[in-house]
């Protein structure tokens, strides 16, 4: 990592940087990443997507920004939470309609999203997230009464 990586990192791993990424980056990252067709967000350059469910109970359309890591062929997303107790909406609308609208510059299409259930796939991928962001280790601790789940996007059609 470069050194406004590190610093990038660091901050958001602090209070006043909890409270940016939590409260901030969910109202600037949407337009920035039209505007920019997913190539830039608050946290450039850490992979940001914006990521479009169908709500579960609504059946409406929910648009929000995620941290997602490339492996092989596929999008993961961590479904953190920040470390809250609960699973985030957006993973119950996962489970409830898999198919996702992602916009993450040349990665942007229509996906199909599953949750990594095998134990050495899933290890494999939470030690990815790690590297990528040491903070979701943070969110780890604090949902200590749940697994957070991790979801693999793969292209469709």
């Amino acid at each position: 990592m470069s050194i406004y990586e590190r610093t990038l990192e660091k901050f958001a791993r602090t209070s006043a940087g909890y409270w940016f990424v939590r409260n901030v980056a969910p109202r600037v990252d949407p337009p920035l990443l039209r505007i920019t067709g997913g190539r830039v967000s608050t946290v450039y350059p850490a992979p940001v997507m914006l990521l479009t469910t169908t709500g579960a109970k609504s059946g409406l359309p929910r648009t929000l920004p995620l941290l997602y890591l490339v492996a092989d062929d596929s999008l993961i997303l961590i479904a953190s939470n920040y470390g809250r107790p609960g699973h985030p909406a957006w993973y119950r609308n996962l489970k409830a309609t898999p198919t996702v609208e992602v916009l993450a510059g040349n990665r942007s299409g229509t996906y199909s999203a599953s949750e990594i259930t095998d134990h050495t796939e899933r290890e494999d991928a939470w030690t990815k997230a790690l590297d990528q962001y040491a903070g979701y280790g943070d969110y780890e601790a604090r949902a200590a009464a749940r697994t957070i789940p991790l979801i693999r996007l793969r292209r469709s059609g």
